[in-house]
């Protein structure tokens, strides 16, 4: 009687969070939306795309220089004191610390009117 509760017990343990999710929001790859990776918002508020966890989602807003539109970067990242300016530098410097500020980070581009 004692192995059958025991067992009974193991298997609740188990099954305990099957079918549970830990995704709040899925934001799915799209070339029409500019997305380029699947990622998820999780229910403890970090982010995660592939097998990587970021702590931010940062929405960046600016003028890129010669541009004629505004344009807005989507970025998972982990360092929040990323700016509009040190993002769209990463774009289009060859200057390799202007780069690094993004290692580790995942962007989206939209272009916004």
């Amino acid at each position: 009687m004692r192995k059958i509760i025991m067992s009974l017990a193991l298997c609740a343990l188990l099954f305990t969070g099957c079918g549970k999710s830990d995704i709040a929001k899925t934001y799915e790859q799209s070339e029409q939306d500019g997305i380029i990776k699947t990622y998820y918002e999780m229910k403890d508020g970090t982010w995660q795309c592939e097998d990587t966890t970021y702590q931010f989602r940062l929405k960046l807003d600016g003028r890129m220089p010669n541009s004629e539109l505004d344009s807005c970067f989507v970025v998972l990242t982990n360092n929040e004191n990323l700016t509009f300016e040190e993002v769209s530098k990463s774009l289009y410097s060859s200057s390799f610390e202007d780069i690094k500020v993004m290692e580790g980070s995942l962007m989206k581009i939209e272009a916004i009117s």
